[in-house]
């Protein structure tokens, strides 16, 4: 359900054996929602942290941050386990027991901001410890959300039993159905949206106002409950009636971005009925290029071709169709070279003319060069710049750059070393530098 950003389809499955060695991997990142990273060894350690990546391993230590609508989905080896870090979250993987006494294994996630989801398949050993600064949790076989925002703690099941161990506070615990809140005092709720991680995401506001008294926090919560399920029954007579319908659905399809260097353009496809299929197609300056079946609704990368192009993405099925242009140039990074003709250095003799007052000897020359680019396409270029002696006497940018072959003319001095630096910009940001030198003689 990344489509929709919700949370409650992340997975993360618990870890199979692993060999204990100093941080052994513990599984892949198997979703992203930006804005998300990870940080090798601390939560802290501000110039550690690089975006999450689709399919990359991590380990013990570990560290991960969400921001506002970011989700991250971690897979671990073994069971169909999984757990989920929410928006605005930080969570650190800061311990893995691999054999608790009964041949099981145990993994401890520390919440240090947020929450997040888990579903740990029953039927199995495995174990997950969770901590926060306001409570430490453990559960087996359940399935639900935690969070601690600083103000309050919060966890909700959908089904199974967690158990809760409180800071200063006796333990307590909560099976299927129930909901807790609170920090220093606590209190048990039966709702009908424990467990849901859209329900968690309006605890984690909720309980953030810090006015409120703990009678007050569980009227608001009994409230949100009622007001989460209407909507959510709403919604559920709204897919009803769309599936009524969809024998007349014509797919939709939304352009979003694209992405110039990896030659990828990011759409979205809506309006697939369940059971049925759409085909989305590219078309580039008229010609079909591309081809693929979408049974659900979902984003979706297509590739483009190098060089500026005139796209449609087309979805459509027996009923209709829909369609998005743009123009989108693609411009991979790809070396190229600048070739300039002549020797680098250039001595040049030119016999003084008779001195003349008020008139300047002036010394003509031209400089030739030629930007050599795959494809041979100047519009892929995004700056040509010359200077001599430092100055800029030539800029281009863009579409101002029409042709490779260069031939400037220049003028000289006398007794003096002119240098002309060259420097050409590819829209890829790849970019060369050169120069020549043409020295005159007195």
């Amino acid at each position: 359900m990344f489509k929709h950003l919700s949370l409650s389809c992340l997975l993360l499955a618990i870890v199979a054996p692993l060999s204990v060695s100093a941080a052994p991997k513990v599984g892949t990142i198997s979703g992203v929602v930006p804005e998300a990273y990870k940080s090798k060894n601390s939560c802290a350690d501000s110039s550690d942290w690089t975006a999450a990546k689709y399919g990359a391993k991590f380990e013990l230590n570990n560290c991960f941050k969400t921001s506002d609508g970011g989700a991250i989905e971690l897979k671990l080896k073994g069971d169909n386990s999984v757990l989920t870090i929410a928006e605005n979250s930080v969570v650190s993987i800061k311990d893995l027991i691999e054999d608790d006494g009964s041949g099981n294994y145990v993994i401890k996630p520390d919440i240090r901001k947020g929450y997040m989801g888990f579903n740990v398949e029953k039927n199995k050993g495995n174990k997950v410890d969770f901590s926060t600064g306001t409570a430490a949790a453990s559960i087996r076989g359940t399935e639900g959300f935690i969070g601690d925002n600083g103000n309050a703690f919060f966890a909700g099941l959908k089904n199974g039993r967690l158990m809760i161990l409180p800071v200063n506070v006796d333990s307590l615990s909560i099976g299927e159905g129930e909901t807790v809140i609170g920090k220093g005092e606590f209190a048990v709720l039966k709702l009908r949206s424990s467990g849901d991680m859209g329900f968690a995401k309006i605890l984690d506001t909720l309980l953030a106002d810090t006015s409120l008294t703990m009678e007050e926090m569980k009227a608001a919560v009994i409230y949100a409950d009622s007001v989460y399920q209407e909507s959510l029954l709403r919604k559920s007579s709204a897919a009803d009636r769309q599936a009524g319908d969809r024998d007349n659905m014509i797919p939709q399809i939304k352009y979003s971005s694209y992405d110039s260097l990896r030659c990828v353009a990011n759409v979205s496809v809506s309006d697939v009925a369940k059971g049925t299929e759409a085909h989305l197609s590219v078309v580039m300056d008229g010609t079909p290029i591309s081809e693929i079946s979408v049974k659900r609704n979902m984003p979706k990368r297509l590739a483009l071709r190098s060089g500026v192009h005139e796209y449609e993405f087309v979805a459509e099925n027996d009923v209709g169709r829909s369609s998005a242009r743009k123009k989108l140039g693609c411009y991979p990074m790809k070396p190229f070279s600048v070739k300039v003709f002549g020797k680098r250095h250039e001595h040049i003799q030119v016999p003084p003319p008779p001195p003349i007052p008020g008139i300047e000897d002036l010394i003509m020359q031209t400089l030739q060069f030629q930007i050599r680019v795959p494809d041979y396409d100047p519009s892929s270029l995004n700056k040509v710049t010359i200077r001599q002696d430092g100055k800029v006497i030539l800029q281009e940018r863009l579409s101002q750059i029409q042709n490779l072959d260069y031939q400037i003319p220049v003028e000289l001095k006398r007794a003096h070393k002119n240098r002309f630096d060259i420097e050409v910009v590819h829209k890829s940001g790849y970019a060369v530098r050169t120069a020549k030198i043409y020295e005159v003689d007195k």
